[in-house]
């Protein structure tokens, strides 16, 4: 009976060799299948599969959890690969200058047969290497890892971590995509090719000769399973990857002056992180242009939970809420996420009137219809009515139970039918608004005031940015008309549903109470600035505080460099976070990929500044820390962190894990209704995107992070912004 890993690494840990041979021939086709994938070259990647287990072997006593050797072998193999590729020296010639007439005729008639041989098989290499091009990197490498590496779906899943199903799609589509000769040809050509015994054997030889690193004595300042640990803890601290709650914002009211937050940064003491007031840096999800189904009554699509098992600190399980999207006749879209015996129902309205789309000279006004819109049903219970303004989108929000949830649709549908505003909902909402503004001055968390700001500059070419004045000059029937104009568009609007209310009850609702609504044509302020103004602009603000920002152009999310410009951004973020002198000079920096207009979507660094500081310091520093991602080697973190933001896409987490992690003064309710905004804005920002998305995120490497920083994030593409208060 085959022993599993967890048996045969404590073996090895006792001492016993022989274990660890079977881990070899366990996976050794497979480290050398995705080695080959990696760099091209068939015998350099025996080099690479050697050195991975020697490493591994070195190194088996500092992995903590001994279900995971499959995927850290993967990240071992992989910073091989990565290596190599940097350091490779161009190719020595076949025969050099050896002299063909010192070969007596026997050696070089069976040498030019060999020579032959060998010719053949590496153009039939090469072929196949280039069909393989034909198919997308996720593909390419399940497929590689199938034949070369002769493992099962299932193998694989758990050596790449993601789940089987979605290892089985991908081999599906790679399968699509190919003729079926050149499947045939691929099949014949990576099943042909066997690893010598050479390679087992140096293998085996070179482990006799070396002892295991033995397991540390003190706490390891950052092993590899708590590097990966901590690094995706503080993803989700600073919210770069939008979920999962280990930053935690009370539900915000209409009523407040201020939005107070709970940090949970206790356990990443290492960082020495300060605690800051929430920023929601993650400002902005956009919604892909894409024709809703009006034919029928409803369209539906179930997605069946995810698994992660390589990457266990959350993962999708069949615990995690059954996923059920759908469309109702007027075109809203919708995604259910159900949670068995769940007392708890959110519901959430994703619309696209945002901060990067106000019109000129009405900074702020998206903010202010929020808070309109949720007034024209009545005074507000704070308790269980809330909103956010974003980037690119209006959340507006119900909180109950199974036994009000109908209730929740009907406050939805009041909010999306566009009933009147009135001047006391306008005289109530406006100290507010304004108030938020002494708060956000206070705290240095101006990001998406800046956001506002930007849009005026860069798409309305205005130099003062009046965020009060404008405000307060809005007329009501103004408002009124803005709203019924942007707010509520045509194939535009998602509600995202979460808690216990199964898919089949909340249709029928859904139609009675939403499908009748008018959904207007797809419609956004106009920019009115210059296309050709300088990239390099300074304005003014009635904000007392000091801004700089650089945006870059990217390509939208449906491109292939895409993910690892994502991972890019956690990448730079976490290196903003860490760095002491960037913390002297600045309130908080944040960077994403969601600054996302009608027209482009840009890369994005935030910063305020702390008084007095010299913004050319902040530039630079900026740049300082941008650099070193231009270099592979820089990268080490890439693949571990494309894993998580790949299994964050394929499905919620598991609920049960989730309120295991839940902290003391977080009520379960809240960590459900958390879970229902972030992953309704995932929804938002990509929708039908969404699956093939989390597949490419799992493949960015290093060198795919280094490739788009060169290409993308550079001096000639960058523009910059530098807002300073007002002068009184």
């Amino acid at each position: 009976m085959e022993k599993d890993d967890v048996q045969l690494i404590h073996n090895i840990l006792s001492g016993d060799d022989e274990a660890f041979g079977t881990l070899v021939q366990k996976y050794q086709k497979s480290v050398h299948a995705l080695a080959w994938r990696k760099i091209g070259d068939f015998h350099y990647a025996e080099e690479i599969t050697q050195d991975t287990f020697l490493q591994a072997y070195k190194k088996l006593s500092t992995l903590k959890d001994h279900n995971q050797f499959a995927g850290w072998l993967y990240v071992i193999a992989n910073r091989l690969c990565i290596d190599w590729i940097r350091n490779r020296k161009p190719e020595s010639q076949a025969l050099g200058d050896s002299s063909m007439k010192t070969i007596d005729k026997l050696t070089y008639e069976r040498y030019v047969l060999e020579q032959r041989e060998t010719e053949a098989t590496e153009y039939r290499q090469e072929i196949v290497k280039r069909l393989l091009k034909k198919l997308p990197e996720s593909e390419r490498t399940v497929v590689t890892l199938y034949y070369l590496g002769e493992m099962t779906a299932k193998e694989i899943g758990k050596f790449l971590g993601v789940s089987v199903n979605t290892i089985t799609s991908r081999l599906k589509r790679a399968r699509e995509r190919l003729k079926a000769s050149e499947e045939l040809l691929i099949n014949d050509t990576l099943s042909g090719l066997q690893l010598p015994n050479s390679i087992f054997e140096n293998i085996m030889q070179q482990v006799a000769d070396t002892n295991p690193v033995p397991s540390p004595s003190g706490k390891p300042f950052l092993p590899w399973v708590a590097f990966s640990t901590a690094t995706v803890l503080i993803i989700l601290l600073f919210g770069v990857s939008n979920q999962y709650l280990t930053r935690f914002q009370k539900p915000y009211s209409f009523e407040a002056q201020s939005e107070p937050t709970i940090e949970i940064i206790e356990a990443l003491t290492i960082l020495e992180s300060d605690t800051k007031p929430d920023v929601r840096s993650q400002a902005g999800r956009a919604a892909l242009d894409k024709s809703s189904s009006t034919g029928s009554r409803v369209s539906e699509e179930v997605s069946p939970p995810n698994a992660s098992e390589n990457f266990p600190i959350i993962t999708a399980s069949n615990g995690s809420p059954i996923v059920t999207r759908f469309t109702l006749s007027n075109g809203i879209r919708v995604v259910n996420l159900h949670v068995e015996n769940s007392k708890d129902v959110g519901i959430f309205s994703y619309l696209p009137l945002g901060l990067v789309n106000d019109g000129n000279a009405k900074t702020q006004w998206s903010s202010l219809i929020m808070h309109l819109s949720a007034r024209t049903t009545g005074p507000l219970d704070y308790k269980t009515s809330s909103g956010e303004i974003m980037t690119d989108n209006i959340r507006l929000e119900f909180r109950g139970s199974t036994d009000t949830w109908t209730q929740g649709l009907e406050l939805h549908a009041k909010w999306l039918s566009g009933l009147p505003f009135s001047a006391d909902s306008l005289a109530e909402a406006l100290p507010n608004v304004l108030a938020e503004f002494d708060y956000i001055e206070k705290n240095l968390t101006t990001h998406k005031l800046a956001h506002a700001a930007w849009n005026q500059v860069f798409r309305h070419g205005e130099t003062d940015i009046s965020m009060r004045g404008d405000v307060q000059s809005a007329k009501l029937g103004e408002l009124q008309e803005y709203r019924d104009l942007h707010l509520v568009q045509a194939d535009r609007v998602l509600l995202c549903v979460v808690g216990g209310v199964d898919s089949e009850t909340l249709k029928d609702a859904m139609e009675k109470h939403l499908g009748s609504i008018n959904l207007t044509a797809k419609t956004f302020p106009n920019p009115t600035a210059s296309p050709n103004m300088a990239k390099d602009q300074n304005a003014t603000w009635d904000v007392n505080v000091t801004h700089y920002m650089e945006t870059y152009e990217i390509p939208r999310p449906e491109n292939e460099d895409y993910p690892a410009l994502y991972v890019a951004s956690v990448l730079l973020r976490l290196a903003f976070i860490q760095d002491t002198q960037l913390k002297e000079l600045t309130g908080y920096v944040v960077c994403g990929v969601d600054l996302i207009t009608p027209e482009q979507v840009y890369f994005y660094i935030s910063a305020s500044l702390k008084p007095n500081t010299d913004i050319e310091r902040v530039k630079q520093r900026i740049w300082q820390l941008m650099n070193p991602l231009k270099q592979s080697e820089n990268n080490a973190q890439a693949p571990i962190l494309a894993q998580y933001l790949s299994t964050e896409r394929s499905a919620p987490p598991d609920i049960t894990t989730l309120m295991q992690q839940k902290p003391k003064n977080i009520t379960e309710t809240h960590m459900l209704l958390q879970l229902g905004v972030t992953w309704g804005m995932l929804e938002y920002q990509y929708g039908e995107t969404m699956p093939l998305l989390a597949e490419a995120s799992g493949d960015v490497s290093a060198v795919d992070v280094a490739s788009v920083v060169n290409r993308y994030l550079t001096k000639k593409n960058r523009r910059t912004l530098v807002l300073t208060p007002r002068a009184p």
